[in-house]
Protein backbone atom coordinates (compact mmCIF):
# COMPACT_ATOMS: atom_id res chain seq x y z
CA UNK A 1 0.00 0.00 0.00
CA UNK A 2 1.09 3.25 -0.63
CA UNK A 3 0.02 6.82 0.68
CA UNK A 4 0.66 9.97 -0.45
CA UNK A 5 0.12 13.06 1.34
CA UNK A 6 -1.65 15.75 -0.64
CA UNK A 7 -0.57 19.52 0.47
CA UNK A 8 -3.60 21.92 0.02
CA UNK A 9 -5.45 19.22 -2.14
CA UNK A 10 -8.47 20.44 -1.42
CA UNK A 11 -8.53 24.57 -2.27
CA UNK A 12 -6.51 23.14 -5.53
CA UNK A 13 -8.50 20.51 -6.78
CA UNK A 14 -11.65 21.11 -5.66
CA UNK A 15 -12.88 23.64 -8.28
CA UNK A 16 -11.79 21.64 -10.97
CA UNK A 17 -12.15 18.31 -10.17
CA UNK A 18 -15.53 18.06 -9.18
CA UNK A 19 -16.54 19.69 -12.53
CA UNK A 20 -14.75 17.23 -14.60
CA UNK A 21 -14.23 14.27 -12.48
CA UNK A 22 -15.73 11.85 -14.41
CA UNK A 23 -14.14 12.31 -17.48
CA UNK A 24 -12.33 8.66 -17.90
CA UNK A 25 -11.37 5.37 -18.67
CA UNK A 26 -10.48 2.17 -20.58
CA UNK A 27 -13.41 -0.86 -20.65
CA UNK A 28 -15.56 -1.94 -17.87
CA UNK A 29 -16.94 -5.47 -18.82
CA UNK A 30 -18.35 -5.65 -22.08
CA UNK A 31 -21.81 -6.73 -21.64
CA UNK A 32 -22.03 -3.88 -19.01
CA UNK A 33 -24.59 -1.40 -20.74
CA UNK A 34 -26.45 -3.30 -23.46
CA UNK A 35 -26.50 -2.71 -27.16
CA UNK A 36 -26.04 0.59 -27.72
CA UNK A 37 -24.53 0.62 -31.60
CA UNK A 38 -21.36 0.21 -32.55
CA UNK A 39 -20.15 3.69 -32.89
CA UNK A 40 -18.89 5.89 -30.22
CA UNK A 41 -18.68 9.65 -30.36
CA UNK A 42 -18.21 12.70 -28.13
CA UNK A 43 -18.94 16.66 -28.95
CA UNK A 44 -20.72 19.20 -28.23
CA UNK A 45 -24.64 18.97 -29.40
CA UNK A 46 -26.87 21.99 -30.24
CA UNK A 47 -30.61 22.58 -31.89
CA UNK A 48 -31.63 25.12 -34.45
CA UNK A 49 -35.16 25.27 -35.17
CA UNK A 50 -36.12 21.41 -33.95
CA UNK A 51 -33.00 20.04 -35.36
CA UNK A 52 -30.25 18.62 -33.73
CA UNK A 53 -26.42 19.16 -34.88
CA UNK A 54 -23.33 17.47 -33.75
CA UNK A 55 -19.81 18.65 -33.95
CA UNK A 56 -17.36 16.15 -32.44
CA UNK A 57 -14.52 16.74 -30.25
CA UNK A 58 -11.50 18.61 -32.64
CA UNK A 59 -13.62 18.12 -35.91
CA UNK A 60 -15.18 21.64 -37.33
CA UNK A 61 -17.67 20.10 -39.77
CA UNK A 62 -21.24 19.96 -38.04
CA UNK A 63 -23.35 17.23 -38.97
CA UNK A 64 -27.55 16.48 -38.25
CA UNK A 65 -28.64 13.68 -35.52
CA UNK A 66 -31.84 11.73 -35.33
CA UNK A 67 -31.14 10.95 -31.20
CA UNK A 68 -33.80 7.96 -30.74
CA UNK A 69 -33.42 8.08 -26.45
CA UNK A 70 -35.34 11.32 -26.45
CA UNK A 71 -32.56 12.81 -23.66
CA UNK A 72 -31.00 15.46 -25.93
CA UNK A 73 -33.62 17.50 -26.69
CA UNK A 74 -35.31 17.19 -23.41
CA UNK A 75 -31.97 18.58 -21.79
CA UNK A 76 -31.83 21.53 -23.90
CA UNK A 77 -35.24 22.57 -23.43
CA UNK A 78 -35.20 22.41 -19.71
CA UNK A 79 -32.11 24.01 -19.19
CA UNK A 80 -32.30 26.24 -22.03
CA UNK A 81 -28.65 26.05 -22.78
CA UNK A 82 -27.41 26.55 -26.76
CA UNK A 83 -25.60 23.52 -26.40
CA UNK A 84 -24.56 20.74 -24.35
CA UNK A 85 -21.42 18.39 -23.99
CA UNK A 86 -22.17 14.85 -24.93
CA UNK A 87 -21.07 10.94 -25.25
CA UNK A 88 -23.20 8.68 -27.46
CA UNK A 89 -23.20 5.76 -29.12
CA UNK A 90 -25.19 5.15 -32.85
CA UNK A 91 -25.38 3.46 -35.94
CA UNK A 92 -23.04 3.40 -39.16
CA UNK A 93 -22.37 7.31 -41.16
CA UNK A 94 -23.61 7.59 -44.00
CA UNK A 95 -23.21 10.23 -46.19
CA UNK A 96 -26.25 12.70 -46.78
CA UNK A 97 -28.08 10.90 -43.61
CA UNK A 98 -28.08 12.27 -39.98
CA UNK A 99 -26.45 10.08 -37.64
CA UNK A 100 -28.57 7.90 -35.63
CA UNK A 101 -28.18 7.77 -31.48
CA UNK A 102 -29.36 4.76 -29.50
CA UNK A 103 -27.16 5.42 -26.46
CA UNK A 104 -26.50 8.89 -24.69
CA UNK A 105 -23.31 7.58 -21.88
CA UNK A 106 -23.22 11.27 -20.85
CA UNK A 107 -24.55 14.45 -20.68
CA UNK A 108 -23.75 17.96 -19.38
CA UNK A 109 -20.71 20.07 -19.83
CA UNK A 110 -19.14 22.22 -22.73
CA UNK A 111 -17.19 22.61 -25.51
CA UNK A 112 -13.86 22.56 -22.69
CA UNK A 113 -14.86 19.41 -21.44
CA UNK A 114 -13.49 17.95 -24.87
CA UNK A 115 -9.77 18.36 -23.22
CA UNK A 116 -10.91 16.19 -19.82
CA UNK A 117 -10.04 12.28 -21.33
CA UNK A 118 -8.66 10.91 -18.05
CA UNK A 119 -6.18 9.14 -19.52
CA UNK A 120 -5.04 5.67 -18.46
CA UNK A 121 -8.52 5.40 -16.38
CA UNK A 122 -10.51 1.76 -17.19
CA UNK A 123 -13.28 3.26 -15.13
CA UNK A 124 -14.06 6.04 -13.01
CA UNK A 125 -16.52 6.78 -9.79
CA UNK A 126 -17.14 9.79 -7.80
CA UNK A 127 -19.17 11.25 -5.27
CA UNK A 128 -19.31 15.05 -3.96
CA UNK A 129 -20.33 14.81 -0.30
CA UNK A 130 -17.76 13.97 0.63
CA UNK A 131 -15.81 14.65 -2.53
CA UNK A 132 -14.05 11.02 -3.81
CA UNK A 133 -12.69 9.61 -6.46
CA UNK A 134 -12.06 5.91 -7.10
CA UNK A 135 -9.84 5.16 -10.50
CA UNK A 136 -9.64 1.70 -11.83
CA UNK A 137 -6.36 1.17 -13.83
CA UNK A 138 -4.11 -1.51 -14.90
CA UNK A 139 -2.15 -1.15 -12.30
CA UNK A 140 -4.53 -0.81 -9.37
CA UNK A 141 -7.72 1.14 -8.04
CA UNK A 142 -6.42 4.06 -6.98
CA UNK A 143 -9.09 6.00 -4.12
CA UNK A 144 -8.64 9.95 -3.24
CA UNK A 145 -10.38 10.85 -0.29
CA UNK A 146 -10.65 14.53 0.42
CA UNK A 147 -11.63 14.12 3.85
CA UNK A 148 -8.21 12.86 4.38
CA UNK A 149 -6.24 14.36 2.03
CA UNK A 150 -4.70 11.55 1.12
CA UNK A 151 -4.49 9.11 -1.69
CA UNK A 152 -4.65 5.28 -1.20
CA UNK A 153 -3.92 2.45 -4.03
CA UNK A 154 -5.36 -1.18 -4.00
CA UNK A 155 -4.53 -3.84 -5.79
CA UNK A 156 -6.76 -4.81 -8.50
CA UNK A 157 -9.15 -7.41 -8.28
CA UNK A 158 -11.42 -9.67 -10.70
CA UNK A 159 -15.02 -7.83 -10.29
CA UNK A 160 -18.22 -10.11 -8.90
CA UNK A 161 -20.86 -10.20 -11.40
CA UNK A 162 -23.77 -8.79 -9.77
CA UNK A 163 -26.61 -8.72 -12.67
CA UNK A 164 -26.95 -5.20 -12.75
CA UNK A 165 -23.16 -4.08 -12.78
CA UNK A 166 -19.82 -5.29 -10.98
CA UNK A 167 -18.53 -5.21 -7.60
CA UNK A 168 -14.01 -5.34 -6.93
CA UNK A 169 -12.96 -5.97 -3.26
CA UNK A 170 -9.50 -5.36 -2.64
CA UNK A 171 -7.38 -4.40 0.96
CA UNK A 172 -4.03 -2.50 1.44
CA UNK A 173 -1.59 -2.93 4.18
CA UNK A 174 1.50 -0.54 5.82
CA UNK A 175 0.89 1.56 8.44
CA UNK A 176 -2.40 1.37 8.50
CA UNK A 177 -4.73 -1.55 7.18
CA UNK A 178 -7.46 0.02 4.65
CA UNK A 179 -10.36 -2.19 3.15
CA UNK A 180 -12.01 -1.28 -0.11
CA UNK A 181 -15.32 -1.97 -2.57
CA UNK A 182 -16.16 -0.62 -5.32
CA UNK A 183 -19.43 -1.20 -6.79
CA UNK A 184 -20.65 0.03 -10.16
CA UNK A 185 -24.26 -0.31 -11.28
CA UNK A 186 -26.04 0.29 -14.42
CA UNK A 187 -28.03 3.09 -13.80
CA UNK A 188 -28.83 6.86 -14.61
CA UNK A 189 -26.95 8.73 -11.95
CA UNK A 190 -27.07 12.99 -11.92
CA UNK A 191 -24.51 14.85 -9.67
CA UNK A 192 -24.94 17.59 -7.94
CA UNK A 193 -23.95 19.89 -11.02
CA UNK A 194 -26.91 18.06 -12.88
CA UNK A 195 -24.60 16.08 -15.78
CA UNK A 196 -25.82 12.73 -15.85
CA UNK A 197 -24.32 9.69 -16.42
CA UNK A 198 -25.21 6.10 -17.28
CA UNK A 199 -23.68 4.70 -14.24
CA UNK A 200 -24.08 5.13 -9.84
CA UNK A 201 -21.33 4.07 -7.54
CA UNK A 202 -20.74 2.78 -4.22
CA UNK A 203 -17.53 2.89 -2.45
CA UNK A 204 -17.05 1.05 0.89
CA UNK A 205 -13.73 2.50 2.46
CA UNK A 206 -13.00 0.98 5.50
CA UNK A 207 -16.33 0.57 6.77
CA UNK A 208 -18.09 3.58 5.30
CA UNK A 209 -20.38 4.15 2.31
CA UNK A 210 -19.53 6.88 -0.12
CA UNK A 211 -22.20 7.85 -2.98
CA UNK A 212 -21.70 9.13 -6.54
CA UNK A 213 -21.56 8.02 -10.31
CA UNK A 214 -19.70 6.52 -12.70
CA UNK A 215 -18.47 6.19 -16.06
CA UNK A 216 -16.32 5.00 -18.82
CA UNK A 217 -13.02 6.42 -19.89
CA UNK A 218 -9.65 6.13 -21.95
CA UNK A 219 -11.48 8.54 -24.05
CA UNK A 220 -8.47 9.55 -26.31
CA UNK A 221 -7.79 5.69 -26.99
CA UNK A 222 -11.69 5.15 -28.12
CA UNK A 223 -11.74 8.05 -30.34
CA UNK A 224 -8.38 8.25 -31.38
CA UNK A 225 -8.94 5.72 -34.91
CA UNK A 226 -10.58 8.56 -37.27
CA UNK A 227 -9.85 9.96 -40.51
CA UNK A 228 -7.12 12.46 -40.48
CA UNK A 229 -6.65 14.84 -43.50
CA UNK A 230 -4.61 17.31 -45.03
CA UNK A 231 -3.92 19.70 -48.31
CA UNK A 232 0.10 20.44 -49.12
CA UNK A 233 0.34 23.36 -51.53
CA UNK A 234 2.13 22.69 -54.51
CA UNK A 235 4.56 24.94 -56.60
CA UNK A 236 3.47 23.59 -60.33
CA UNK A 237 0.25 21.38 -59.14
CA UNK A 238 -3.30 22.43 -57.54
CA UNK A 239 -1.00 20.41 -54.18
CA UNK A 240 -1.04 17.01 -52.59
CA UNK A 241 -4.12 16.02 -50.77
CA UNK A 242 -3.33 13.63 -48.22
CA UNK A 243 -5.77 11.36 -46.11
CA UNK A 244 -4.85 8.48 -42.87
CA UNK A 245 -7.35 6.52 -41.81
CA UNK A 246 -6.18 4.63 -38.57
CA UNK A 247 -8.38 2.11 -37.46
CA UNK A 248 -9.11 0.53 -33.89
CA UNK A 249 -7.21 -3.34 -35.48
CA UNK A 250 -4.15 -0.76 -35.71
CA UNK A 251 -4.18 -0.66 -39.09
CA UNK A 252 -2.96 2.41 -40.96
CA UNK A 253 -4.30 3.27 -44.71
CA UNK A 254 -2.29 6.80 -45.91
CA UNK A 255 -3.11 7.77 -49.08
CA UNK A 256 -1.66 10.44 -51.30
CA UNK A 257 -3.19 12.38 -54.69
CA UNK A 258 -1.50 14.68 -56.43
CA UNK A 259 -4.59 16.06 -58.16
CA UNK A 260 -2.61 15.58 -61.65
CA UNK A 261 -5.09 12.47 -63.00
CA UNK A 262 -2.86 9.98 -61.93
CA UNK A 263 -3.41 7.06 -59.90
CA UNK A 264 -3.31 7.73 -56.16
CA UNK A 265 -0.61 6.57 -53.94
CA UNK A 266 -1.62 4.09 -51.44
CA UNK A 267 0.35 3.31 -48.64
CA UNK A 268 -0.27 0.53 -45.77
CA UNK A 269 0.81 -0.40 -42.78
CA UNK A 270 0.12 -0.26 -38.67
CA UNK A 271 0.31 2.01 -36.17
CA UNK A 272 0.26 2.12 -32.22
CA UNK A 273 -0.03 4.83 -29.59
CA UNK A 274 2.89 4.93 -27.41
CA UNK A 275 2.86 5.75 -23.51
CA UNK A 276 4.60 8.66 -24.35
CA UNK A 277 1.09 9.92 -26.20
CA UNK A 278 3.10 9.46 -29.37
CA UNK A 279 1.43 7.87 -32.23
CA UNK A 280 3.94 5.64 -34.45
CA UNK A 281 2.73 4.30 -37.98
CA UNK A 282 4.87 1.98 -39.80
CA UNK A 283 4.05 1.39 -43.56
CA UNK A 284 5.30 -1.04 -45.28
CA UNK A 285 3.29 -1.69 -48.14
CA UNK A 286 3.03 0.65 -51.09
CA UNK A 287 0.81 0.50 -54.31
CA UNK A 288 1.59 -3.59 -53.30
CA UNK A 289 4.93 -3.13 -53.26
CA UNK A 290 7.26 -3.53 -50.29
CA UNK A 291 8.73 -0.61 -48.31
CA UNK A 292 9.36 0.26 -44.99
CA UNK A 293 8.59 3.90 -43.51
CA UNK A 294 8.05 4.88 -40.16
CA UNK A 295 6.14 8.41 -39.41
CA UNK A 296 6.02 9.74 -35.75
CA UNK A 297 2.89 11.92 -34.96
CA UNK A 298 1.77 13.61 -31.82
CA UNK A 299 -1.49 14.44 -31.16
CA UNK A 300 -2.18 18.46 -30.86
CA UNK A 301 -4.82 19.99 -28.65
CA UNK A 302 -7.33 20.47 -31.52
CA UNK A 303 -7.18 17.46 -32.26
CA UNK A 304 -4.85 17.02 -35.47
CA UNK A 305 -1.79 14.84 -35.93
CA UNK A 306 1.75 16.55 -36.24
CA UNK A 307 4.90 15.01 -37.68
CA UNK A 308 7.77 14.97 -35.51
CA UNK A 309 11.13 14.87 -36.52
CA UNK A 310 12.16 14.32 -40.22
CA UNK A 311 10.50 12.50 -42.57
CA UNK A 312 12.32 11.56 -46.34
CA UNK A 313 8.82 11.78 -47.82
CA UNK A 314 7.90 14.93 -46.00
CA UNK A 315 11.08 16.59 -45.04
CA UNK A 316 10.65 18.50 -41.90
CA UNK A 317 8.05 21.08 -42.54
CA UNK A 318 5.50 20.46 -39.93
CA UNK A 319 2.91 18.04 -41.62
CA UNK A 320 -0.17 18.05 -39.88
CA UNK A 321 -3.20 16.49 -40.46
CA UNK A 322 -6.68 17.96 -39.31
CA UNK A 323 -9.17 15.27 -37.82
CA UNK A 324 -12.40 14.87 -39.91
CA UNK A 325 -14.12 11.87 -39.17
CA UNK A 326 -14.74 8.46 -37.61
CA UNK A 327 -12.70 5.49 -38.72
CA UNK A 328 -13.61 3.80 -42.53
CA UNK A 329 -15.52 0.54 -40.54
CA UNK A 330 -17.88 2.86 -39.06
CA UNK A 331 -18.84 4.91 -42.59
CA UNK A 332 -20.76 3.20 -44.89
CA UNK A 333 -19.75 4.29 -48.27
CA UNK A 334 -15.53 4.09 -48.30
CA UNK A 335 -14.04 6.28 -50.67
CA UNK A 336 -10.26 7.09 -51.24
CA UNK A 337 -10.96 11.00 -50.06
CA UNK A 338 -13.68 11.08 -47.95
CA UNK A 339 -14.79 14.29 -45.75
CA UNK A 340 -16.84 12.18 -43.52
Amino acid sequence: MKTFKCKRLRQFLFGSIVLTFLSACQNVPSNLGGDAGPLFRRGIVSIDEGVLNFKACYVNKSEQINDHTGKLKKRLSRTGAPAVYAEMSGDHIAPGEAWQVYKVHMLGGNQFTCAHELSGNEFRAAGNNPLWIADLREEGIFVQNYGRLAQLIFPRSKPINLGNGYEWSSTAKGLDFHSLTLRLLEQSCVDRFGIEYEYASEMTLNGKVYKGCGRRGNLEIRTLPGLYTTLLPGINSLGRFISLDITSENNAFLTQDYRNRQPLIVQKGTWKRLSSGKIVVHLTDIDGREENEILIFQRDKQGGLALKGYSSTYGSSGLRLERVGPERVFRRFNRPIDNL
